[in-house]
């Protein structure tokens, strides 16, 4: 059986039928072969949570199955590969009778600070998602919208804790990290110790490292590169612009702060970089306006920033 996962679920499947010390043994032998048997490994153990939760009908099969020899036990074999594929992907499928998931979200100029039962700590950035799912093995944050930020309590804990969006996984290695979903890929970022990023299409996670960032889609993860600061500016209260257009600054400047902002159509395209303050938009407005000669308006609740 050349497929990883394929083998990880006869495995999962042998194991289950009666646990050995020879079966154990042989499994550790495979399982310590080859990296790409630990990463399909650990996908079949994140799918264990969800069937330990399934209707009862499964439970049941999974039961039958060492009673009805060989043709049943590779048709549950080929299945629990193909939904442990499918689980990974989407971890919410609603018809795994997955746990709960808590979804909080958060509005312009508005952030939120969540504790998990462990201590970890997550921060949610303005206009993010965040579904809290805390399986009988596994807990999981997924991530549908914006940016969060995640620092995992000291010491080990027997759930694992994973963020997943669109693009994959990043599961913490105790650490303080970043995750921001954009429209074309995710990014992660991180501050302290390192994390492991799984593309949903990937055999094998990549290992991210404290001062680094990495940018991933489904297919795969780019090279990781330096962090440049801007990545978790936002829980700072900060907005880092790095020769960006005045029209994006102001519009990240008013997510953040939740106050409106504007400019004249001329100066859309003037080029800002600098630090500013995000829960302060006019003093951070006022400076700019400042070193690029423009006028700062007050426009109902909001500011406008004109040519003069």
């Amino acid at each position: 059986m050349h497929d990883p996962l394929q083998a990880a679920a006869a495995w999962h499947v042998r194991l289950s039928a009666g646990d050995s010390p020879a079966d154990r043994e042989a499994w550790q032998a495979w399982h310590d072969e080859a990296p790409e048997h630990r990463a399909a490994w650990q996908r079949v153990e994140r799918l264990k949570d969800l069937l330990a939760q399934a209707p009862t009908g499964c439970t049941q099969v999974l039961q039958r199955t060492g009673r009805h020899g060989r043709p049943a036990r590779r048709a549950l074999i080929g299945g629990l590969g193909a939904l442990a594929l499918a689980a990974v992907s989407y971890p919410w499928l609603p018809w795994l009778g997955a746990a709960p998931v808590d979804w909080v979200a958060t509005g312009a100029g508005e952030q939120r600070e969540l504790a998990l039962p462990d201590g970890t700590q997550v921060l949610l950035a303005a206009l993010s998602r965040v579904g809290i799912q805390d399986g009988r093995r596994a807990r999981t944050l997924q991530l549908t919208q914006g940016s969060l930020q995640v620092q995992t309590a000291p010491g080990g804990h027997d759930k694992p804790l994973s963020v997943q969006t669109r693009d994959g996984s990043v599961r913490p290695l105790g650490t303080r990290f970043t995750v921001t979903l954009a429209a074309q890929h995710t990014l992660v970022a991180v501050r302290e110790h390192a994390v492991e990023v799984l593309p949903n299409g990937a055999a094998l996670p990549v290992r991210v490292s404290a001062g680094q960032r990495a940018l991933f889609t489904a297919a795969g993860v780019e090279p990781p590169t330096a962090i440049d600061g801007s990545e978790d500016a936002w829980a700072r209260g900060m907005l880092l612009a790095l020769d960006q257009p005045l029209a994006g600054f102001l519009q990240a400047l008013q997510q953040q702060s939740g106050v409106t902002l504007s400019c004249d159509p001329a100066v859309t395209g003037l080029r800002v970089s600098g630090s500013f303050l995000a829960r302060d938009p006019q003093r951070s407005l006022a400076t700019l306006a400042a070193q690029h000669g423009l006028k700062l308006v007050q426009r109902g609740a909001g500011w406008h920033l004109a040519a003069r």
